[in-house]
């Protein structure tokens, strides 16, 4: 059974080399490109010459297009600065065998520089699991700026053991700059969306969301690391509703 493996990348020059390198075990290697220009470009002709450039301000717009461009039956979708080491490799080779799954679930580890932050997250900030592998027809995104929500559908297999190694961030201004780029492109979705913004400027809701990162999801165990991500998690949907409201789009 043959795997198509899919980068959607804007600007990721630094990073998208390591991911290409790790996918070796992929029949094919699909590329987006979304309005680049850095060398991102030049670096992936290395690897593949299925590069398609475009511009999109919908994140699932790009990827269903990716999906589309896919020309195996499994799919493997990561982003440019996660990395497949090659037991996981291995592990999704053999799990596309299966004639009883049309998808699974596959664990991330997010480093925030060279530390695994394995406690705390919410999807807001970076999921710690998605399923990214998926037979073609089995998968669509909805429309969204920012991790938007998708449908999957089919017989789900069983998780898999290894994961996926997601380098997010280089270090905390990285990770707070990237809070800030998120919750802009979220508040522009809230206000397309004719969002009902009151329910967002809630001190509770603040508070149940921190206690379910650092307590139920146990952050506290990421040290500052786990608090900050807690923290940033908590007040994600407050700060994107005050930037719909009062910043101009």
């Amino acid at each position: 059974m043959k795997i198509s493996a899919l980068i959607v990348a804007r600007n990721e020059e630094k990073k998208i080399e390591s991911t290409l390198k790790s996918l070796n075990f992929a029949d094919e290697i699909i590329v987006i490109l979304d309005r680049t220009t850095d060398k991102t470009e030049s670096i992936c002709r290395k690897y593949t010459k299925k590069i398609f450039k475009g511009s999109w301000h919908s994140e699932g717009e790009r990827r269903n297009f990716g999906i589309k461009n896919c020309n195996f039956t499994w799919i493997l979708e990561i982003d440019a600065d996660e990395i497949i080491n090659q037991d996981l490799s291995v592990e999704i080779s053999n799990a596309i065998k299966s004639k009883s799954s049309d998808y699974y679930y596959i664990r991330l580890v997010n480093y925030v520089g060279t530390k695994a932050i394995k406690f705390g997250w919410m999807a807001c900030m970076a999921p710690d699991g998605k399923f990214c592998l998926f037979k073609k027809k089995n998968k669509y995104w909805l429309n969204g700026r920012v991790h938007p929500s998708y449908k999957i559908h089919g017989r789900k297999g069983k998780g898999l053991e290894n994961y996926i190694i997601h380098n997010m961030s280089d270090n905390i201004s990285d990770l707070l700059k990237k809070f800030n780029r998120n919750t802009s492109f979220n508040a522009i979705d809230l206000v397309e969306q004719n969002h009902k913004l009151e329910k967002l400027f809630s001190i509770r809701k603040v508070v149940s969301r921190f206690l379910k990162c650092y307590v139920a999801r146990k952050g506290f165990l990421s040290g500052n690391e786990g608090l900050t991500i807690s923290l940033l998690s908590a007040i994600y949907p407050l700060v994107s509703a005050m930037k719909a409201k009062y910043d101009k789009h």
